[in-house]
């Protein structure tokens, strides 16, 4: 399932390597990366944290400093090494097998800016594959017109379908977390505070 998976994406005509993941990008994340630990910190019980589709992992040495165990995901050769040159403090924290980070027990499955670019198929088979983490926290964005951009939803849309795949949105956590985006990046530039969702699996 996961070569599938992989295979799905790799045909994709975007590139995610240096044409993709610019210096603009990257002065953004400096920014927005400390709002995003203060996201991840707002709940202590979120200790074990996996990071699917991390990228060039900019949230991988931080979150590794504030003392949690952060692993982040990514098939995307280039995207690693954009890793390594930028942050690189912790190269095995960088995974490129989701198989490789399933032996273990995670409090939490976060995506930034992930599903946006995956078919509805191919998140299907990411959620069979990491059925054993109880969260997940998307930031799913609706922007039209950006490269990769080929899942647009409504929110009453994507909570259906985590609902078809097991999942419980948790209305009242998401609001806290919007609003936590809201007070740390006042304006909200890029949404964040429309486009987080925090989902539970049901029985969890």
């Amino acid at each position: 399932m996961l070569n599938r998976l992989l295979n799905l994406l790799n045909f994709r005509p975007v590139v995610y390597g240096k044409s993709f993941f610019t210096d603009a990008w990257f002065n953004e994340w400096e920014k927005l990366s400390q709002v995003l630990a203060a996201l991840v910190e707002s709940e202590p019980k979120w200790r074990t944290i996996l990071d699917f589709g991390c990228g060039p992992g900019v949230m991988i040495d931080l979150m590794t400093t504030h003392g949690l165990d952060y692993v982040g995901c990514d098939y995307s050769t280039d995207a690693r090494q954009l890793y390594l040159e930028h942050y690189g403090q912790h190269p095995k924290r960088y995974i490129s097998e989701l198989d490789d980070a399933m032996g273990k027990q995670h409090d939490l499955l976060l995506s930034f800016d992930v599903l946006e670019h995956m078919r509805d198929d191919e998140i299907a088979d990411l959620l069979d594959m990491i059925r054993s983490i109880p969260e997940l926290l998307f930031n799913i964005s609706r922007a039209r017109g950006i490269p990769g951009h080929i899942n647009i939803k409504s929110d009453r849309s994507w909570i259906k379908f985590m609902q078809e795949h097991g999942y419980r949105f948790e209305e009242a956590r998401t609001r806290k977390l919007r609003d936590l985006y809201a007070q740390q990046r006042p304006g909200s530039p890029d949404q964040w505070d429309r486009n987080l969702f925090l989902f539970r699996r049901i029985g969890s």
